[in-house]
């Protein structure tokens, strides 16, 4: 455990830098800027990204801004994943998607630029992303720890892998606020314990799962078919929004022991930094509208796997006829995402469902943060 600890505190005191060079310490950075038209009569795309570098990453979110109507708008979020060679050259794929990427050069953590290729050009085109703040945009912190332990340390053969990868705030905000983001945050990885140094609270997580797994094969024979008793478990934390004062975290986590499928789990947290608490549905709910957006959540199911109008939902294989709003919902500029996890309303089958609808169509049923 010092070992691990001591390896956890040099990696901590090496803070972001302007400089930036592949091997360096991860970072998280909110992004402006322009993706160039090629055609001179319209005008630049606006696209705003929230984007984390960890040791074998390089992803996060995007969106554009555009009319609609003589109307400024915003798309939904769309996930970019991608990696970065030893040159910090970079490819950003539109995640599931595969319609366009983005392919350049990090100058530095705060200024990356190159080609932006879609499907519908026929030539690449320029784009630059520059790390804004202001006092509407929370600034993070990128922290990545990864450790592996053997049940037996002398056969090293059964083991456990533990990866975390978080964002913390930046100390730009008055303590109060700090402090609260803090508890929510480290509520979101797991910790729910006395408030201590960042690193030690790392550690502890660490240390409680592989004593969790250690505990687990105490009176099991694992000489034979070793690698069925692996374990593995790792933490993610992303930006989804980081504009106006709300910010919109995404925390995955995934678990696996021994040949058991692995299981992932996908939380939001949405915390307003001016009234200084997490915001639930029910704060944005204009009067008594929640019948209605469960109504519209009807509609968006059966959209989103054509469900014909006159069909029962657990014909179609949900477990009720009847879906309602979930707690687990984010905030973005184009709109609200509601999330629901494998299980919590259909079998494994159908997988995760993220039904995201745009603020047009919850005009006088949520009350927009963004307006």
């Amino acid at each position: 455990m010092k070992q691990n600890l001591n390896k956890l505190l040099l990696l901590l005191m090496v803070m972001p830098s302007f400089a930036f060079s592949q091997s360096g310490q991860p970072f998280y950075e909110h992004y402006t800027g322009l993706i160039s038209r090629t055609d001179k009569s319209d005008s630049d795309l606006k696209i705003v990204a929230d984007l984390v570098k960890t040791e074998n990453t390089f992803s996060g979110y995007y969106y554009y801004q555009f009319n609609e109507a003589g109307m400024p708008q915003s798309s939904k979020p769309i996930a970019l994943d991608g990696h970065i060679d030893a040159h910090n050259n970079f490819v950003l794929n539109e995640f599931g998607l595969g319609t366009s990427f983005f392919q350049g050069n990090i100058e530095s953590t705060k200024l990356i630029s190159g080609k932006w290729h879609n499907e519908m050009l026929k030539t690449p085109v320029d784009f630059t992303l520059k790390a804004t703040y202001s006092q509407q945009n929370i600034p993070m912190e990128a922290y990545e720890y990864s450790s592996k332990r053997y049940f037996d340390k002398e056969k090293k053969q059964v083991y456990a892998n533990y990866h975390l990868s978080v964002l913390f705030p930046s100390k730009l905000m008055d303590d109060a606020t700090y402090h609260q983001l803090m508890v929510r945050i480290y509520k979101s990885i797991g910790y729910r314990g006395d408030q201590k140094k960042k690193e030690n609270i790392i550690v502890s997580l660490e240390e409680a799962y592989f004593k969790q797994f250690n505990s687990s094969l105490q009176n099991i024979q694992t000489d034979s078919f070793n690698t069925s008793f692996n374990w593995e478990k790792s933490i993610r934390v992303d930006v989804i929004n980081n504009e106006k004062g709300m910010l919109c975290l995404r925390v995955d986590t995934y678990a696996k022991t021994g040949q058991r499928d692995g299981a992932k789990v996908i939380k939001y947290l949405v915390f307003d930094v001016a009234e200084n608490k997490v915001i639930k549905i029910s704060d944005l709910l204009l009067g008594d509208k929640q019948p209605d957006l469960n109504h519209l959540l009807q509609e968006k199911i059966r959209s989103h796997y054509h469900i014909k109008a006159e069909a029962s939902l657990t014909d179609a294989g949900f477990f009720q006829d009847t879906i309602t709003a979930t707690r687990n919902f984010y905030l973005h500029p184009g709109g609200v995402g509601f999330y629901y996890n494998v299980y919590e309303i259909a079998p494994f089958s159908n997988g995760p469902t993220d039904l995201f609808i745009p603020w047009h169509q919850l005009k006088g049923i949520i009350r927009s943060p963004f307006d």
